[in-house]
């Protein structure tokens, strides 16, 4: 099985800083496609354990679809197609090893598109995410989380095209990395010809808890107009020794310290689902719960 080129930068750059691409195996095991069209409920919730396919749609109503991605060596696509006017909401738990996933989004005019993902300890992830921004005031907006520790590894590449005028983009993306842990995030904002009057914002925020993790965050801006307005940057930096010293002298032992840190983090990212069943799994994963007891 020959080696697939994955998450490839838009704008490459020099090749010995690894963050122009990756390469994997795609699992051969055939997919299991799923449709959520315009009739199906409100909220929908799936769960892919192997590799899978699904097709998302919108409605009359704005549309919720919760995804527990939770495969071993599997490839998970998803597509979503959102029509004039209409609202999808994609939230999307991943845990699990050795998978790929794939995301594309096309919204037409005034579409909306939020999605929420959270990476809970996935070991040697593949994120590819690209968003179509085709239609005028279409909008998207993305909330990412990631905790990543051991030998964990994520990939991730959000590519955000806008090509419709007055569109509209927000990406905030969080995370915490420890033990060996290693992760790339390219965040590219593409403002084509014609997109007239669009913004766009990107951050993101990464903790580091021990100094043997390795982060690479690429933050991209191309534009092709000159009537748009783009933003973006990362703050990333370690714990403050005196925070943790504050700490120990309320009585918190150093590895409790170092979980309620990376509970702080994320907390942002779980409130964004806005289903308490799913945030109360997430807490849960996250050891959240525990800890309040």
């Amino acid at each position: 099985m020959a080696a697939v080129r994955l998450n490839q930068s838009p704008a490459p750059t020099f090749s010995w800083l690894g963050v122009n691409g990756t390469e994997r195996e795609l699992p051969e095991t055939a997919a299991e496609e799923t449709v959520i069209s315009g009739d199906s409920s409100n909220l929908v919730r799936i769960t892919a354990e192997q590799s899978a396919k699904v097709v998302i749609s919108g409605g009359k109503q704005p549309r919720t679809v919760i995804m527990d991605v939770n495969a071993e060596k599997a490839f998970v696509s998803t597509a979503v197609r959102a029509e004039s006017g209409e609202r999808i909401r994609l939230v999307q738990i991943v845990t699990g090893g050795e998978t790929v996933l794939d995301l594309n989004a096309e919204l037409a005019e005034n579409a909306v598109l939020e999605l929420v993902q959270l990476y809970l300890n996935t070991a040697d992830c593949v994120s590819g995410i690209t968003v179509n921004m085709n239609g005028r005031k279409s909008a998207f907006s993305s909330q990412i989380g990631y905790t990543l520790a051991g030998s964990d590894a994520l990939d991730i590449n959000l590519n955000i095209v806008q090509n419709g005028k007055k569109t509209a983009s927000d990406t905030a993306v969080k995370g915490v990395l420890r033990g060996t842990a290693k992760k790339i995030f390219r965040g590219t904002i593409d403002f084509r010809n014609g997109a007239a009057g669009s913004a766009g914002t990107e951050q993101e925020h990464v903790l580091l808890l021990d100094e043997t993790v390795v982060n690479k965050t690429v933050p991209v801006i191309l534009c092709a107009e000159e009537d748009v307005a783009g933003t973006h940057g990362a703050t990333i930096g370690r714990v403050d020794p005196k925070q943790i010293f504050y700490m120990q002298s309320r009585g918190i032992p150093e590895a409790q310290i170092y979980e309620l840190l990376a509970q702080s983090q994320l907390g942002s990212v779980v409130r964004q689902i806005g289903d308490a069943e799913t945030e109360q799994r997430v807490n849960r994963l996250l050891g959240r719960e525990q800890a309040d007891e």
